[in-house]
């Protein structure tokens, strides 16, 4: 837990950095071994913060090169993004059945080695993470994060990435209130299960599955429907 909370401090510090410009769109950050350096911390620490801005879609990382800033978001994200706040529970969802269970279908027919090895990652991480609310929740915006990835859709991958950044918080409130992690991975698991055996069709229907157990995990949570506070569920 206290690992998890220092990764979050860190993830909040090259976050702020880079919003001032320390680090411009396109740029690469220092290696694990320099930002560990700097901020007097582990390099597990460092990964764990840079983990958490990938799920944010605040950077990207890549495994032969490291740690990339990402280009500005398009105006889909954008406004997206600017709009999340003000969306009622049944706005929100009835807006991820559109999305996600597509994105899942899509990333059955082109997800690559790379991508599929990751996911499969998520979940035994996930596994492990069972009793640490904020690692679960991490690793959960990653998983939807890169389905979006995996689907070869730029759009689809910025309204993800909106989703995750927009929504992080009120998240973490619900799942504290909610938490049933095993549920969640199984989930997880139906979609992966049917990305890795290329079936459309399955993951398009294992997501909206899943999307429905998140909905009512909100809902038992005492959010809303309607209204200016926004969907706190988690998933």
């Amino acid at each position: 837990m206290r690992r998890t909370r220092l990764a979050n401090l860190i993830a909040h510090e090259l976050e702020t950095l880079i919003q001032e410009g320390v680090w411009v769109p396109g740029a690469y950050l220092p290696p694990e071994r320099v930002l560990a350096d700097r901020f007097k911390v582990s390099r597990v620490s460092i990964r764990e913060a840079l983990r958490l801005l990938e799920a944010r879609g605040v950077i990207e990382i890549h495994p032969s090169s490291g740690a990339r800033v990402r280009s500005s978001t398009t105006a889909v994200g954008h406004l997206l993004a600017s709009r999340l706040e003000g969306l009622s529970l049944t706005d929100l969802f009835e807006f991820r059945y559109i999305v996600e269970p597509e994105a899942a279908a899509l990333a059955a027919k082109r997800a690559d080695k790379d991508v599929l090895d990751r996911l499969a990652e998520i979940l035994t991480e996930q596994e492990a993470s069972l009793q640490d609310v904020h690692g679960f929740l991490a690793l959960d915006l990653e998983f939807h994060r890169l389905i979006a990835v995996a689907s070869g859709n730029g759009v689809l991958q910025e309204m993800v990435s909106a989703l995750n950044a927009g929504l992080r918080e009120t998240r973490l409130r619900a799942i504290k209130a909610t938490f049933d992690p095993i549920r969640s991975l199984e989930g997880h698991r139906r979609v992966l299960k049917a990305i890795l055996s290329g079936d459309a069709d399955g993951a398009r229907q294992a997501m909206r599955q899943h999307l429905k157990e998140v909905e009512a995990s909100a809902l038992g949570a005492g959010v809303p429907r309607g209204g200016d506070e926004g969907w706190e569920g988690h998933g």
